[in-house]
């Protein structure tokens, strides 16, 4: 019987075949060498992703028929992988050469790891537990909403199973309900691997459209389900932490989102795009004030200038 490997990297993805095929190429070399194992979960309605991932050869895989959806495809490709750690990376990602060795040997029974992909911080933590590891995942929430940013012990995993349909998953984020939930129950241990690891496909995707909806609702839906973790008292903090970090709802955004009907007085009525966003009031209503051809001629003045440079 083959040893079980250290590491197992496990990818869900919906027709992106030749972006999957691209990022394995980056890292199958390394992982081979290391005995790395690698899956992919595919949701996808047609062959092409199989066929792309089969080229490799000795890439785990399967087809999702019926497929799964996003939420659910992710939470079952995480307990898919026999290994002792489990790194769910996006499709769109792939592991920086070199740093898989480096991971290799930063892991030690933490229960979660946090693997820098765009914060500031880069200084290694190798293990916090307690309020100092709560604290810690409460500041890195925000960066941990990417897929690819969390490398998960077996026991996580098995415990996501043993919860089978009483695990509690909210709409857009399964994996930070995994890590809010599991740390809700136990005495979790994290550590923060800070050298920056991923690399990313820049493509258009579902959350540009549907930002305020994922990133103000389902957001604040999901920060707000595990008050153990993160107290009452904490989530607005950790709520507006997202868009503060990401710059996500800045003005730009926000003209952007108006042009395309997604952002309306309507929305900044709603309580949970206000938690969420992190500019004043006063400058998210100046945008919906501003006229829609005006919006519309400011976007292709910008666009020019990015063009230019």
């Amino acid at each position: 019987m083959a040893e079980r490997p250290r590491l197992a990297i496990c990818i869900p993805t919906y027709r992106r075949d030749n972006v999957v095929a691209a990022n394995l190429a980056k890292m199958i070399d390394e992982a081979r060498r290391l005995n790395i194992a690698l899956y992919v979960s595919d949701d996808s309605p047609d062959d092409l992703t199989r066929n792309a991932v089969r080229a490799f050869g000795d890439v785990h895989y399967r087809r999702n028929t019926p497929s799964l959806g996003h939420d659910r495809n992710l939470i079952a490709t995480l307990t898919w992988p026999n290994a002792d750690f489990v790194w769910l990376l996006g499709d769109k990602h792939w592991v920086m050469p070199n740093q898989l060795e480096k991971i290799l040997g930063f892991l030690d029974d933490q229960d979660l790891v946090l693997v820098n992909y765009q914060s500031p911080d880069r200084h290694d933590i190798p293990q916090v537990s307690g309020e100092e590891g709560k604290a810690l995942l409460k500041s890195a929430l925000w960066h941990q909403t990417r897929t690819g940013a969390t490398i998960y012990h077996r026991r996580v995993c098995d415990w996501v199973v043993e919860q089978g349909d009483d695990l509690i998953v909210k709409r857009d984020f399964p994996q930070i309900s995994v890590m809010l939930g599991y740390a809700s129950h136990h005495n979790t241990k994290f550590g923060w691997f800070g050298q920056p690891s991923l690399g990313v496909v820049q493509q258009n995707s579902y959350w540009q459209q549907q930002a305020i909806t994922v990133f103000a609702d389902h957001w604040s839906a999901v920060v707000s389900a595990f008050p153990k973790v993160i107290s009452p008292a904490d989530q607005p903090e950790v709520i507006r932490s997202h868009s503060a970090r990401m710059n996500l709802f800045s003005l730009v955004t926000l003209l952007d989102l108006r042009l395309a009907g997604t952002f309306t007085w309507t929305h900044l009525g709603q309580p949970s795009f206000r938690r969420a966003a992190h500019l004043p009031f006063w400058q998210m209503a100046a945008i919906l004030l501003v006229p829609k051809p005006a919006a519309a001629f400011a976007k292709r003045i910008r666009r020019a200038r990015r063009a230019r440079k």
